[in-house]
């Protein structure tokens, strides 16, 4: 064995190995020189929690964070938490917060999230009505209805409630994305396991506007319009008609024949105007007749044409007094 070869080779090693160790100790030091010292627990959702959910302690977590991090209105102690009810939607890993939770003592379920002074009301709803499924808890809407009008009877289409907050989708309260079981994102229309479109939505609205929705339920299909979340605007659209939908040459016409109309009555009563129509004198005008007439004369299985002569005057004056007898102008026996 030629030692001269294998000295350098140990004497290499043991420095890579005292390297290494000085390494390793300085990044650990470093490392416990930039976490904080003073850390408390924070508690954080386990998993998405959605609104009107009964918390349970498997559903909370612990994290370690910097005591500055804490505040009146965050937990520690998961305990506390247990049976309260949530508010607002909250995800996995975000802190528990007293502010997104209902008061203590409140029930869990879809009552939870209805506020003092509003109902919640359901819609049935479609893939033209429902905006495509696109609708998700959280979306504000218009309700827009199409009916006929009180005044003329003409269909119009107007917005009979305005900024209504959607509470859920289907049975759908909260936003967060759900998963079926192949792992497949579901669309926020749905239900995890069905492909289809929820059929119906939840609204939060008054008491008014609650009755307003189910009476334009039974009159129609009534159709939900998306707004801006952050667009509180109201007053909505005066309504459009059919004809101002077809242009100005429908309303044009419209209104003539209402002048039309107008005029017609405006003289009298129906009846007056009918008996005035029937007194006014009429003029019969009469085709000249001829000075002959045709006969046709059968004598021993024979036919013959024989012309003869007619008395005008005669003839007229019984068809004068004939036509004065249909007229009314003249008394006709009885």
């Amino acid at each position: 064995m030629n030692v001269k070869a294998i000295l350098p080779l140990v004497f290499a090693l043991a420095l890579g190995g005292v390297a290494a160790k000085i390494g390793k100790d300085m990044l650990a030091k470093g490392r416990q020189s930039n976490q904080p010292t003073n850390l408390n627990k924070l508690v954080v959702a386990k998993e998405d929690l959605p609104p009107g959910a009964t918390i349970k302690e498997t559903d909370l977590a612990q994290q370690d964070v910097p005591a500055a991090a804490l505040s009146k209105t965050t937990y520690s102690n998961p305990g506390e938490l247990v049976g309260r009810v949530v508010l607002t939607q909250i995800v996995k890993g975000q802190a528990v917060l007293d502010s997104l939770l209902a008061p203590k003592g409140t029930v869990g379920g879809a009552q939870a999230i209805v506020p003092q002074g509003k109902r919640a009301v359901s819609m049935e709803v479609n893939e033209y009505s429902g905006v495509a499924g696109l609708l998700t808890p959280g979306s504000h809407v218009d309700v827009v209805q199409t009916m006929r009008g009180k005044d003329d009877g003409q269909m119009i289409a107007k917005t009979i409630v305005e900024n209504l907050t959607i509470i859920a989708v289907g049975r759908r309260t909260g936003t967060a994305t759900a998963t079926s079981s192949d792992g497949r994102p579901v669309p926020a229309g749905s239900s995890v396991g069905d492909d289809n479109l929820a059929r119906s939505v939840t609204l939060l609205a008054t008491a008014e506007q609650a009755e307003a929705i189910d009476l334009a339920s039974h009159m129609g299909n009534p159709r939900l319009v998306l707004r801006n979340g952050t667009d509180d605007s109201r007053g909505g659209g005066k309504g459009i008609t059919v004809a101002e939908l077809r242009g100005a040459d429908d309303n044009e016409a419209v209104q003539t024949m209402t002048n039309v109309f107008s005029q017609l009555f405006s003289g009298g009563s129906v009846g007056a105007q009918a008996a005035q129509a029937t007194t006014a004198p009429v003029e019969v005008v009469r085709a000249p007749r001829p000075a002959f007439r045709e006969v046709e004369v059968i004598r021993a299985g024979a036919s013959s044409s024989v012309r003869v002569s007619v008395n005008n005057k005669n003839e007229a004056a019984a068809t004068d007094t004939a036509d004065k007898e249909k007229l009314g102008t003249l008394p006709q026996e009885r």
